[in-house]
């Protein structure tokens, strides 16, 4: 896991942005419309982080989004501003997790976020995202490297422990 920095602001605002902007400009569903994007192309690219370097507004995003989907299905539409904490915290999620946005949505589907809004949207993000994984009871999976790191790391604890 790594610590969020401003790149992973700079991300975490854009998709905010994204998500809030498609209820008005997309004639499909709330739903359709984070489905497709979680599975898109798009979000592979910003899942790259090097996403910030294309300038590629928010509109133009979305356009590039009809291009590559069908994005006519379903009408109903979620709340702008529930719209814009679920498209951070997905964004924040998968950057601080080192995730891709398909690992994320195979896990959680925007009616399951909609439901947690009001309870979570106060909290801190991570918090937020820590009780979704919690709750939802999400592994990752992590290198080698990092794996014998904690190893090494509870050898020592227990060889201090010992003496």
């Amino acid at each position: 896991m790594r610590s969020i920095d401003n790149v992973g602001y700079e991300l975490a605002k854009y998709q905010a942005g994204l998500f809030a902007a498609s209820a008005g400009y997309l004639n499909c569903s709330s739903k359709y419309f984070v489905k497709k994007f979680m599975n898109s192309f798009l979000a592979e690219r910003m899942d790259k982080v090097g996403f910030l370097f294309e300038s590629l507004d928010i509109y133009a995003a979305l356009d590039e989004l009809k291009e590559e989907t069908d994005l006519t299905k379903g009408k109903e539409k979620v709340a702008t501003y529930v719209l814009e904490w679920i498209g951070y915290l997905l964004r924040f999620w998968a950057y601080t997790y080192e995730v891709s946005s398909k690992f994320i949505f195979k896990h959680i589907k925007l009616d399951e976020l909609v439901m947690l809004y009001e309870a979570y949207h106060s909290l801190d993000i991570e918090a937020a995202i820590s009780r979704i994984n919690e709750a939802k009871k999400i592994r990752y999976f992590m290198s080698i490297k990092d794996a014998v790191e904690i190893l090494k790391d509870s050898e020592k604890t227990k060889n201090t422990y010992q003496k």
